[in-house]
């Protein structure tokens, strides 16, 4: 043991005591949650863009419409500019928005050539966009067809603006219609002015019997705070297991795990090995968890840290790492260069990234079939189970039980089928072994 533990210390300061270490820390929630703060910086950075777009309204009916929502869309931004009310922001903006104004023209004048004219005029920049309303637009067309508006600008796909003009104009065509009919329309839009119905939890009883409220749940929160903690043993378990192909792989190709075997066994190294990363991705897990805190408290999130799953995390977090580290190890010790381990790794990264695929999937409905099924299926069954317990749904408290189990037996049989193949394959030198050769090692010895 005192060899093993040896070993593990090495290992664990090769880990945690590098430049590149530190470096990944810092990268790996940069890499996971980059979008998040390029919006954040965006949003609070650069100046509000004056646009302008030009209007050809062959009804007669809808200018005004749209003036109106370009108005309220201007103030919005400026609000947003500076801070909004209260010092809050009215709502969420990649940046901080653009200022509209409308340039009118007489429809009668307008032809391909106008149109390709205006269209000039976007791709130089002094034009942002121009709407062609058609005649009698609330009306059917002669092939009882409903008639529509063109928006014509070099992002009409993903246009801010052509969401609220779209808005303007249907509320406008709306009224028209129902003035054909003699209805009002501020009847009918109270009518249909939607009521909300809030999202909340379950109500709970503390130990002295009294039952607290459920409280409303937020929708970013409840899809964005199970990935989090997701991604961050996704993260955990790939700083971890990528160093130890890189390690074994090192030691292999340089000839110093035969000066290493020459004081150790193979099952002591690999043993050592292994606690050696065990521990580095507790302190992996520890920077980041603390970090997270830290953070949740300056935005005033602590509230929301699941410190109920913590146990469940760090434990399934282990098994995950010793599972995944078992499998990197086995490959590095057969391999001779690095680009030969990425062909024999891709089943085991398709294993990985599993709960990435269906995560979504798995938030809607935590106790489906589906989630269940593949949070007992033991390359997943880490992920998937702290994914499921992080959306606050009550979980039968024997599945996890059973995860553990299920994971615990698969770990020692990956374990100890990569010791089989590490045994031999730290020593081969020349081609790389065929997958036959590695399922003969591993049922030899």
């Amino acid at each position: 043991m005192k060899k093993i533990f040896t070993i593990a210390a090495r290992e664990y300061r090769a880990m945690v005591g590098t430049k590149a270490f530190l470096l990944s820390i810092v990268m790996m929630p940069i890499l996971m949650g980059g979008s998040l703060l390029a919006m954040e910086f965006l949003k609070n950075s650069g100046s509000i863009q004056e646009r302008t777009i030009v209007l050809i309204d062959h009804s007669g009916e809808m200018r005004p419409s749209i003036q109106v929502a370009a108005n309220i869309n201007n103030e919005r931004v400026e609000k947003r500019k500076n801070g909004g009310e209260d010092g809050e922001e009215t709502e969420f903006a990649m940046t901080k928005g653009a200022k509209y104004s409308l340039e009118i023209v007489d429809p009668a004048t307008i032809t391909d050539e106008i149109r390709f004219e205006l269209s000039e005029r976007i791709r130089s920049g002094d034009l942002y966009a121009f709407i062609e309303i058609p005649y009698e637009v609330h009306l059917l067309d002669e092939e009882g067809n409903r008639r529509h508006v063109d928006f014509y600008s070099e992002d009409s796909g993903l246009s801010e603006s052509k969401r609220w003009i779209t808005q303007a104009i249907n509320d406008r065509v709306a009224a028209m219609r129902l003035q054909n009919e003699g209805i009002e329309f501020a009847t009918v839009k109270l009518a249909q002015t939607p009521t909300k119905v809030r999202g909340l939890g379950l109500l709970s009883k503390d130990k002295d019997g009294k039952i607290t409220e459920a409280k409303e749940k937020d929708e970013l929160t409840a899809i964005f705070l199970p990935m989090g903690i997701m991604m961050l043993m996704f993260g955990v378990t790939l700083l971890a297991a990528q160093p130890m192909l890189e390690s074994v792989l090192e030691e292999k190709s340089q000839r110093i795990a035969e000066v290493l075997l020459g004081s150790a066994n193979p099952s002591q190294l690999m043993g050592g090995k292994l606690i050696g990363t065990v521990a580095g991705s507790l302190t992996v897990f520890t920077i980041y968890a603390l970090g997270g805190y830290i953070l949740c408290r300056y935005q005033g999130y602590a509230d929301l840290v699941p410190f109920r799953i913590v146990p469940w995390f760090v434990l399934f977090q282990v098994l995950g790492v010793l599972f995944y580290s078992a499998i990197f190890m086995a490959v590095g010790s057969s391999v001779s260069q690095l680009k030969e381990a990425q062909s024999l790794l891709l089943p085991v990264w398709m294993m990985l990234m599993i709960p990435l695929f269906v995560w979504m999937l798995v938030v809607q409905e935590p106790n489906g079939s589906l989630a269940t099924g593949l949070s007992l299926f033991p390359p997943a069954t880490a992920s998937m189970m702290v994914l499921r317990m992080a959306t606050g749904a009550t979980i039968p408290l024997w599945q996890p039980i059973l995860g553990v189990v299920v994971l615990s037996l698969a770990t020692a049989f990956v374990v100890f089928i990569a010791g089989r193949i590490f045994r031999v394959g730290i020593l081969w030198q020349g081609k790389t072994p065929k997958f036959s050769e590695l399922i003969r090692w591993a049922w030899s010895g």
